[in-house]
Order: C-alpha cells, then structure tokens, then sequence
C-alpha cells in the first residue's frame, strides 16, 4: 500500500476565533426556540478529532488550555505532541463549549492522522483489525492524496479501497459515525482521501466552493459530497456536521436504544440528516437524473439540523400494506427482491391545504470482510428508493425515483408535493437481506387569522391573532413573524414576539396583542402580522391576517379635527382649549356633539334657568353618549364645594332633538326658597 501525503484543508492561525453564526444557519437557534431543554447538548460517549498535524507527526492536538475547552478531557491517542491552530479551531465547532451543538460533550479522542490509519486505529495494511471505536462520532478535518509520480492508479485504487474498507468495517462494526471533508476550491477532481469512502458522511461547503464530483477510486462514478454546511473553509463545515450527527447520535441513544442495533446508529444518523438537508440556501440545487441520487456539487443540501431532529422526533414507522404512516417520520428495517409485495412500502398523506416540500434519505451499508492477512473485500446490495401516487394503500403511478447503481444512497425531493396520497417504496436488486434506514419529511403550512379584530385602546382589551398548521401535531412548531401596519410597536401596542410556538399536540396557538393607553391623539392604527415562510414551513392560504388598534374615541375625535402641527399645540387641542372662542373647550365640544374649530351659537352652552322653585340646568349631548366621557351635574352652595348624586340633584327631562342629540334638563333637590344661594354646573371628565 502506498503511504498518503496529507494535505491539510486549511491552515489557520492559532488565533482563528468560530463564527457563531452559524448556529442560525443550520437551524440550531430555531431548535433550541422549538424544543428547549430538549435537545441534547453532549454526546455521552465522547467524540474523536483527526489531524493531520506536521511532517514529523506533531502538532495535531487542540490546545487544551483554550477557553473552549474548558472542563474536557482531551485524550491524546497518537504518539506524537503539540497543539495546532487548525486543530484547536476545528475543535471549537466540533465540541468547544460556546460554538458547538454538543457543548457539553467531556472526553476527547484526538489523532494524528497517520497514525490514525496505521497502529492507532485503522492499522491499514497489517493483519490486524482495526482498533474498537468506543467514541460516537469521528471528525477528520483533513484530506490525502497519493503521489502520482511512478505511482499506478491501480496502486492508488488498491490504497484507497483498502482504507476505505477498513473505515467502513470499523463504522459498521462499532456504530460510529464518520465525518470527512473535501477540498476547498472549485473543483470536480476528488481527494483520494477519505470522501471516497461509503459509509461516512463527506462534507463541503455551502458557498460550493469545495470539490464535488465522481468517485475515482473503490467503484468509480459515486457522488460526493454528501451535505454541505455554512463556513468558508470545509475544515469547519466538517465539524459542524460532525457536531450535528453527534447531537442526533445522542437522541436517538437516549430516545430509542432499545430498537436500535449498532449498525442503525450511522445508517440512521446520516439518513436523517439527508432528509433534513435545506435546499432553499441552495438556489441552484438541482436533482436532474434519477439515476444519481444528489446535486453534483450540493450533495443533498445544507445541513439542517432542525429539520432533522423533528423528523427523528415524529418516530419510527413501519411498512404495511393496509396501514398508512406518518408524512414525517424514520423506519429501519431489511429488504430483498423477495419481500412480500408492499411489504416495504410507506403509504402517507399530505393534508388538505397547500403543497408542500417533501424530502427522502435511504442509506445502507455494503457488507465488508477483514481476512486473516489483513486484506479486504466489499460487495453491496443495490437498493432504490422510488415515490407514487397512490389511492388510500393501493399503489398508483410512479412519479419519481432514485436509482443509483453504484452509490449506496437514494434521495428524493420534491419541491412541492400537493395534497393526497402518496407512496414511498424501498426495493431490492439482489436477493440479499439488506438492513437500510430510510427518513421522511414533509413541512407543515401555516396560516392566521385575525380572530378578535380589534383593539381598544379605551378599556385595554386585546386583538387576537390565531396561527393554525397542517399536518402532524407530534412536535412543537416555531414560526417566525413579521409584523407592519401604520402601528408602531411599543408606542401603540405592546411590542409582540418576534416568533410563535405552536406547542406539540396542538394545531394552533393564539398571539394577543395588547394596545397601550394613552392621552394621545393618533386615530386608529393598523397591525398587520405575515407568516414568515423558510425551510421550516410554508404559507397557508391565509399567510397574514391585519386588526385595528383602535384610539379612543375622544383621540380619535381630535385626531380627526386637527393637523398635525394643531395636535402638537396643546393651546389649540388641549382638552381645555378652545380655539374658535365660542366657550366650549374642546372637550365640551366633543361631549356636546359640536365643532371645536367652528363657533357654535350660545344656545349650545349648557344654560341655568328657574322652574317651580328649582334652579335648573339645562345641556345638549348626543344620543348615543360617547362612551368615554361622563356628564356629571354638580350642585354647590358656596362655589367651594360640590356634590352629586340624588341628594341634591335630579333629572327632570331628556328630549330627542332628532337630529342625534338630545337636550338634558337637570334641576336641584332644594328649592330656591328654602336656599337662595345654590349654583349647578356641569363637569365632563373623559376615561
């Protein structure tokens, strides 16, 4: 076998700090808003960290004294020494305890990469067995290749497949998952190491600017990269996934270890994280042959780990001929040619509503053997997954497929997928019993609807908003909110979220908005709430839903009489103003169903007059009383003090004038010639 020159990805200062923001691109900030406490945040078993480190077998480890990995056990497992830059900094995306999915994760194995394939685990090229992975994920930052001068490509292929072998031996054997990177920089040449292998996860970068193409080595024309993630170099896209598939690994140990072999663990972990994979990110994302399962430079798209924890969440299904499954879910199971017909067919719904984006992952493992002298051999089941109309669970028309020959994954996704019934199928070429995993999603639609129209600012009641789903209740959805309108937040209303939680188990959840009360003239304001559509969900037929904040009557009023500069003049539309002179103050004016800004005759003032020994009083105000003023006829004996109420005065009459006012004529208890000194007034207060 040919020894490898390692070639780092990247070489980055020792000082390199890990953009956080990453987090919001893979939907981890969304997770964590979904689900909480929840999500793991270590994986229990430990991870390992491959280097390449320096030409002398050094500087491969990440520098245990950084903050980020504070707490951690970092295991040298190679002989060599020293930390590196590179290493320290992929470390941080892959377990460091600020900028990882797995923050909490403890013990770490970390490698040199020669030394990783020979003694220290894979021993490629001796007659031993690769070494027992007891850590769940493997990262390898780093690619090789093989010198080409007076080296045959035979002899590259031998070198290459035997690694490979070895690797997928070892995953398969001890149920860890392994992540490995490509190169940087646009190209369609493959590094010979280790992306070529088949039961890992290869990794390049969102921006596209990796290698991607067909494998040369150990079966010519497979597909890589399999998933690409958000950095500008793919020696951290890599531990982002690695980070991912760590956080998978460990719900799925935690949540259903008991149906789990060894081998479902990778099998599973990558199956989910395919289905979950964005393709909005992706403009150019494209599945034109369905005789290869991915994009040929995307793979199956931008790693998501919101989507693919939800979908491990809906649960595990089962194939049935009569019994439909879930639109969202994950089965492992076996297949070959001779399965009872729809033995391994998956009948599901999409709901009534609008189309929705569907996504399918079928992963499995080629069998691999390990001879007493070290050598290698592979074979594999060629296994297709395929997408039907279908009537309840009776099978329809094909609609489409995903039939690689040589890759040993299948992907289906559909932009849209409109409402009915629909069938997945996994079948086998060969009459070999093959154990798969395969992973499902279809997204949610969203729509609201302004249920409590209207706000009043008068008595603080709330607007409501319903948000309603589609599709299964099993997990809690969280959908991102925009919010317009000539409303502005916090002035009018109190500011709302900038999300909604849909809480599992439920269809729907309620948003109130609550007005704020003030003495400001502003009118009726609108607040107009839109659904927020992305990978997580889509519009319903209803994608935004407006309600009034509504003023108070006597704002809106003024807010309806005056300019603006008028309404900035509190001498002009203060409640005591009163611009045209005629001795109605404005809120009189508003009380007596007048103008403020036009002189009203003085017959419309309140007048005090006599009747049958009794000072009355007597004032116009409109028929239907505004509901934030009160009309209060006070009695005093001495201009001091004033009193109310039936003690002292009394309603004598209320004429309809007909033309929507009506003339009040209040007069007092105590007649004039028991008390001559009595004086009557009326008070307007507004709420």
């Amino acid at each position: 076998m040919v020894t490898p020159r390692l070639v780092l990805i990247l070489f980055v200062s020792f000082f390199t700090v890990a953009r956080a923001g990453w987090k919001d691109d893979v939907g981890y900030t969304r997770l964590q808003q979904t689900f909480a406490t929840d999500v793991p945040t270590a994986v229990i078993a430990g991870v390992a960290e491959i280097e390449a480190g320096d030409a002398n077998s050094n500087y491969y480890l990440p520098n245990a004294a950084d903050a980020a990995f504070s707490g951690k056990t970092i295991v040298n497992k190679s002989p060599g020494f020293g930390s590196s830059g590179h290493a320290t900094a992929v470390g941080r995306y892959f377990f460091g305890n600020t900028n990882s999915l797995i923050p909490a994760t403890t013990v770490i194995d970390a490698y040199h990469a020669g030394n990783w394939q020979g003694a220290g685990f894979l021993n490629a090229g001796s007659s031993s067995m690769p070494q027992v992975e007891s850590r769940r994920v493997q990262n390898h930052s780093w690619i090789g290749t093989y010198p080409r001068e007076g080296t045959s490509l035979d002899s590259i292929n031998n070198s290459v497949t035997h690694i490979n072998q070895r690797l997928d031996f070892a995953i398969g054997r001890d149920g860890f998952v392994g992540v490995v990177g490509v190169n940087n920089n646009f190209s369609n040449t493959l590094p010979d190491l280790l992306c070529q292998s088949y039961h890992t996860l290869s990794v390049g970068r969102a921006d596209g600017a990796h290698s991607a193409g067909l494998t040369a080595f150990d079966v010519a024309g497979r597909m890589k990269p399999d998933i690409v993630s958000f950095e500008t170099v793919t020696s951290y896209s890599t531990p982002q996934v690695a980070s991912a598939a760590g956080l998978i690994y460990q719900k799925l140990n935690t949540s259903y270890s008991s149906e789990l072999s060894t081998e479902d663990y990778p099998r599973l972990t990558k199956a989910l994280l395919l289905a979950g994979a964005a393709k909005e990110p992706l403009s150019t994302w494209s599945r034109a042959d369905s005789a290869k399962p991915y994009d040929a430079r995307y793979g199956a798209g931008a790693l998501n780990i919101l989507l693919a924890y939800r979908t491990l969440l809906a649960g595990r299904q089962t194939a049935s001929a009569s019994v439909p499954v879930a639109n969202t879910g994950w089965t492992v199971a076996s297949v070959r040619n001779n399965t009872t017909a729809g033995g391994r067919t998956y009948y599901f719904e999409v709901p009534p509503g609008s189309p929705v984006p569907f996504s399918a992952a079928l992963t499995w493992h080629r069998s691999v053997t390990i001879f007493s002298n070290g050598s290698t051999t592979a074979s594999m089941a060629n296994l297709d997954l395929k997408l039907f109309t279908a009537t309840g669970t009776t099978l329809g028309s094909e609609i489409d497929s995903s039939t690689s020959t040589v890759d040993n994954v299948e992907h289906i996704y559909r932009a849209t997928l409109a409402p009915g019934s629909y069938a997945l199928q996994v079948s086998n070429g060969g009459t070999t019993l093959t154990p798969y995993a395969l992973a499902w999603r279809t997204s949610p639609t969203v729509s609201v609807a302004a249920t409590v129209p209207v706000a009043r600012e008068l008595d603080g009641s709330p607007a409501t908003f319903t948000l309603t789903r589609t599709g299964p209740t099993t997990s809690p959805l969280a959908v991102p909110l925009a919010w317009s309108g000539t409303a502005v937040s916090v002035n009018h209303y109190i500011a709302p979220p900038a999300f909604a939680l849909i809480p599992a188990g439920a269809s729907s959840t309620t948003l109130q908005i609550t007005p704020v009360s003030d003495t400001l003239a502003q009118g009726d304001r609108s607040l107009t709430l839109t659904v927020v559509t992305d990978y997580s969900h889509s519009a319903g037929t209803e994608a935004h839903a407006t309600i009034t904040i509504q003023d108070k009557p006597y704002d809106a009023w003024r807010f309806d009489r005056f300019t603006s500069s008028e309404l900035a003049d509190p001498l002009v539309s203060g409640d005591a103003a009163d611009p045209d002179g005629d001795g109605l103050p404005n809120l009189l004016e508003y009380a007596s169903r007048t103008e403020p800004k036009t002189s009203d005759p003085a017959t419309t003032a309140p007048i005090v007059g006599t009747a049958d020994d009794r000072l009355t009083l007597a004032y116009t105000r409109p028929t239907v009383s505004p509901v934030d003023v009160t009309y209060t006829v006070e009695w005093s004996g001495d201009l001091q003090t004033w009193t109310t109420g039936a003690s002292v005065t009394e309603t004598i009459s209320s004429t309809d004038n007909g033309d929507g006012t009506t003339t009040v004529i209040t007069r007092s208890v105590a007649a004039l010639s028991n008390t001559l000194r009595q004086f009557l007034r009326l008070r307007v207060t507004r709420e």
